[in-house]
């Protein structure tokens, strides 16, 4: 593993400490750092204002401790889906993509979600072997 990258926007409607506090479920107790995150302020297309946050890491204990702990928080079947396609959820770099509900994320829960999501990319080094195999020891781990 390499870094991990989790990020979602606020639109102007939402609660910026809400917003921030669902990014931050997504992390094991020990990397729930107000630290990790960056905002950005930005203008909408018709201006209306947007806020993206931002968390990365790339110390190797951290992204351990971060894919292990939330591979383990999906659901079975969860992963077992996003094992059976791959290939919609990576790329040929190395990078796995999950969208989490952000609404679930805010009550703790790591659940797949599209709609105004939480988006998470793990990063699979090249080095340690083929990144999709990898991908899928990490999905079929308990």
């Amino acid at each position: 593993m390499e870094s991990v990258e989790v990020s979602t926007i606020a639109h102007a409607t939402d609660d910026l400490v809400k917003v921030e506090t669902a990014l931050l479920s997504v992390f094991p107790g020990k990397l729930k750092q107000r630290e990790f995150i960056t905002r950005k302020y930005l203008q909408g297309h018709y201006g209306n204002p947007i806020v993206t946050f931002d968390a990365r890491l790339a110390r190797p204990a951290e992204v351990n401790l971060f894919v292990n702990q939330f591979i383990r928080r999906l659901l079975r079947n969860e992963r077992l889906l996003i094992e059976r396609d791959l290939e919609l959820h990576s790329d040929p770099e190395g990078n796995l993509f999950v969208r989490v509900d952000k609404q679930r994320a805010l009550l703790g829960s790591i659940q797949l979600g599209g709609d105004d999501p939480i988006r998470v990319r793990m990063k699979f080094t090249r080095l340690k072997g083929d990144p999709h195999e990898l991908m899928k020891s990490v999905l079929e781990s308990e």
